[in-house]
This record gives structure tokens, sequence and C-alpha cells, in this order.
């Protein structure tokens, strides 16, 4: 009985050990931070930091969904996508927020960040994430 208790123990320990993010927090090459923390990270997502900490204005993407986008949606804003698009369209109603930029796809996404200066974004994990900053959140 003891065996089978740890043995289960021990296979929840891995599932959760190998259980990375799904995503990866991507910006444009010029943006000076190099990690962010989840507090920022959500901000910087609910638009309620507009500027990077050297002053350049956050231009911000999404994904128009997948997997990536919920996960991202999800973990760091404590919302789910619908109500995280909801609350975007609420900020541009009221005139307290531009839109963010939608993406198709990674590849869509990787180009916009790679030539938009202040650009934050997200991929698939599985995606390389080449001409762009991988940001960690921490």
């Amino acid at each position: 009985m003891k065996s089978k208790l740890l043995l289960i123990l021990a296979c929840l320990t891995l599932a959760a050990i190998g259980r990375g993010a799904e995503y990866q927090i991507i910006a444009h090459p010029g943006v000076d931070a190099s990690s962010l923390t989840k507090a920022d990270a959500k901000n910087l997502l609910l638009g309620n930091k507009a500027r990077w900490d050297n002053g350049v204005i956050v231009r911000l993407a999404v994904l128009s969904g997948g997997k990536a986008h919920d996960d991202v949606i999800t973990e760091l804003t404590s919302r789910t996508p619908d109500q995280f698009d909801k609350y975007w369209k609420k900020q541009v109603f009221t005139g307290k927020g531009v839109m963010p930029e939608s993406a198709a796809d990674d590849a869509e996404m990787l180009t916009y960040i790679a030539k938009t200066p202040g650009s934050l974004g997200y991929i698939s994990s599985q995606t390389e994430a080449s001409g762009v900053k991988i940001l960690p959140v921490q």
C-alpha cells in the first residue's frame, strides 16, 4: 500500500515538473527588459502599464486564439479569453486604451514583434523565437 502511494506521488511530481509553460513571452529586441514578474506581465497585458521603463510605448499584440493564447490569458491575467476580449473592448469604448494588435499565428506574431519597436506578445513554446527577445516570467 505504501509503495503504491509513493508511486502515485512520484508520478504526480514528474507530471508537475514536465508541465512547463506552453508559451513564450516575446518582445522587440530593443526592449530593455530581460524578464518580467507575473505582476508586470499582467499589467502589460491589461494595458495598466503603457510604457517600458525607458519610456518607450508598449505595443501589445495577442494571438487570435489557440492554446498559447488561452494559457497566457488564463495564467497571467486571471481572466478567460472571452473576459480578456470584453475587457479590451470596454477599454477602447471608454477611451482608456487601444485594442491590441491581433496575430493569426506564431509566424505573424514573430514578424510583428520583430519589426515593431516596444512591442510585446507571445508564441507557443514549440516555436523558435528568432529575431525577438524572450522575456521569462518569474
